[in-house]
């Protein structure tokens, strides 16, 4: 029988699906528009690449840790992809070195981490830079157009009227959550997050749980870039600009803390924080109001996570205090 090393979802999740329940019922009084089967199918596909990288943004930050560096390696996996295509490749082996790439690209983050100890921050801001310059040097000023690849069919096909792109993203999660929840490595990720310094006294491998956790940040930018492909057909010199702090603010309005301390969070939080922001996002358009609002909003968000995680969690310790005095 397989056992469960944390926790059921806790009352930071529950939240966030409380205030997405709430934010459709609010969206869907302002703008009747807004829960249209088409609409909400524009939602899932819009916001299909944030939905990804928010696993392993998910799993880096139960860690403690942050990667900034996944809009870039996003971007440049995908030049590589539509410069591949345009070669006509053989399909397996454009998956092969996208993925290639992405777990090379998160190899490096994490090796600088972990085996030097420098912190995350620093090393994925500068490694962000890094391959923005390589996304300009690629690109030349340039947009790739004209892209098709054979399985675009996953972005927009449908099952029995359900998205297909929706069914897979599902089963990632399904997939994440299983190894999160059920498998040692999860079991690994919550201690080394909860107490590095016990966890390694444990037997836990430390610094080897954080590599692997970034080379599967990087390797699941990859199927980020490869859905982007699908999903546009081109690539602009932007590309993924915007992506880390979507993924950090539904990461943290999932119920993932800031400062990780593997305690607290999970996919499925991150789930419902992912599909808060993509439904603010489109609620915004469809409302009209001005879209350099969106990132006020979001950034404000981050902020009230963070704010509601301190507090709650100052009210813990002073409740642990007070135990212990009595």
């Amino acid at each position: 029988m397989m056992k469960k090393y944390v926790p059921k979802p806790g009352r930071r999740e529950y939240v966030t699906f409380l205030l997405l329940f709430a934010e459709i019922i609010l969206f869907g009084i302002l703008a009747p528009n807004f829960l249209t089967v088409d609409n909400l199918i524009r939602v899932i596909q819009n916001n299909a690449e944030i939905a990804m990288v928010s696993i392993g943004m998910t799993i880096v930050m139960l860690l403690g840790g942050i990667d900034l560096s996944v809009g870039s390696v996003m971007g440049v996996i995908a030049i590589v992809i539509g410069y591949m295509l345009q070669a006509e490749m053989n399909i397996f082996l454009i998956v092969a070195a996208a993925i290639g790439i992405g777990v090379a690209v998160g190899f490096l983050n994490g090796f600088l981490v972990a085996k030097f100890n420098i912190p995350d921050m620093i090393v994925t801001i500068a490694t962000m830079n890094i391959w923005k310059a390589v996304i300009f040097a690629l690109l030349g000023g340039k947009w790739l157009t004209g892209l098709n690849p054979g399985y675009g069919v996953i972005t927009r096909a449908k099952i029995f009227g359900i998205p297909v792109l929706l069914l897979f993203i599902i089963a990632i999660y399904a997939l994440f959550y299983y190894f999160l929840m059920y498998r040692k490595f999860g079991r690994y990720i919550y201690a080394t997050g909860c107490n590095p310094q016990s966890a390694n006294l444990s037997g836990i491998n430390v610094k080897k749980i954080k590599l692997i956790s970034y080379c599967i940040s990087g390797g699941i930018a990859a199927f980020a870039a490869m859905l982007y492909i699908a999903r546009m057909g081109s690539v602009e010199m932007t590309i993924g600009s915007d992506l880390p702090i979507a993924c950090i603010a539904a990461v943290t309005i999932g119920g993932t803390g800031a400062k990780g301390n593997g305690k607290r969070g999970s996919v499925i939080g991150t789930l419902a924080g992912v599909l808060f922001i993509a439904f603010l996002k489109n609620g915004i358009v469809i409302l009209g109001i001005p879209s350099l609002l969106e990132n006020c909003f979001i950034g404000s968000l981050i902020v009230l996570s963070v704010l509601f995680d301190a507090v709650t969690g100052n009210q813990k310790s002073g409740k642990k205090a007070k135990e212990v005095t009595v």
